[in-house]
């Protein structure tokens, strides 16, 4: 990626920089949604061996998994810069932390337009090539399927489904949810996926044409809620969908906000969900 001046994570990084074994010790908790494994050396010479020399610049396993954490590290702490350069340098090995971080900032912290398109393009495209070279990483997919999904909210939703992304978004979830029935984050996507399309092209289309139906995105909301029930990510973008449209439900959208916004956020990006779960409440 090139140069280019980061706007900085706006509440400061200290409470969500895991320094030393503070990494391993939460991972856990900062991954419950996604289900990501922990980068050891053993993890990453197992990829290796799985997919090929294709998968990283340098073969050095405990080099690999070193820097990777680090990469994450940056990440939670909200320095998407730092993360960026730090996992792209190790090649597609570091694509899921780049691609995650590109996605994060393109959504919460760009304010250009275009600049927040190219992010989330390049993010698609390395999650894409990563899915092809492991297409047992499910993050992968997962990452194609939101930066997609992230890229038709910024374009339109409607000028997306139109140009076959909507498709592209539901193979991807679906691959997702076929390695991993339990991964809160894919059914979070689908949820919005779900409530999306049918408040953009209807019920009846939504439903024969892109198989969309308000109920399957309830129950995907709730199965990934009870799965990470400290998610303010979906609790917000719940509410936000119930509140779309001519079913939308106010009451329950904003007892589902107040939860997320009363969330404690273990990182950075959780603490940007919640802050702006306080500020869809303040403009409620």
């Amino acid at each position: 990626m090139k140069q280019m001046d980061w706007r900085p994570f706006p509440y400061g990084d200290r409470a969500y920089r895991y320094t030393g074994m503070a990494l391993s010790d939460q991972w856990q908790r900062l991954h419950r949604g996604d289900l990501e494994p922990y980068p050891t050396a053993d993890r990453i010479a197992d990829q290796i061996d799985r997919c090929g020399p294709a998968l990283a610049t340098a073969h050095d396993p405990a080099r690999l998994a070193d820097a990777l954490q680090s990469a994450w590290r940056d990440y939670h702490a909200g320095d998407f810069g730092a993360a960026i350069r730090t996992a792209a340098a190790l090649g597609p090995i570091g694509d899921v932390v780049v691609a995650r971080a590109e996605v994060a900032y393109a959504t919460y912290l760009e304010k250009d337009d275009r600049g927040a398109l190219t992010m989330l393009c390049d993010a698609a495209r390395r999650s894409e090539s990563l899915a092809r070279i492991d297409p047992a990483c499910t993050n992968a997919w997962l990452l194609h399927a939101m930066a997609l999904g992230r890229y038709s909210q910024r374009i339109s939703v409607v000028k997306a489904l139109a140009r076959g992304l909507g498709s592209k978004i539901r193979q991807s979830l679906l691959t997702v949810l076929a390695l991993e029935p339990e991964h809160a984050a894919a059914l979070a996507t689908f949820g919005v996926y779900h409530f999306e399309v049918i408040d953009k092209v209807g019920a009846v289309v939504g439903k024969m044409t892109h198989s969309a139906t308000r109920e399957e995105g309830v129950r995907c909301f709730e199965q990934a809620l009870s799965i990470d029930p400290d998610s303010p990510i979906t609790r917000m973008e719940y509410a936000r969908a119930l509140g779309l449209g001519r079913g939308r439900d106010v009451p329950a959208a904003e007892k589902i906000m107040k939860r997320a916004a009363s969330c404690h956020p273990c990182d950075a990006l959780a603490r940007l969900d919640v802050e702006r779960a306080r500020l869809a409440l303040n403009f409620s």
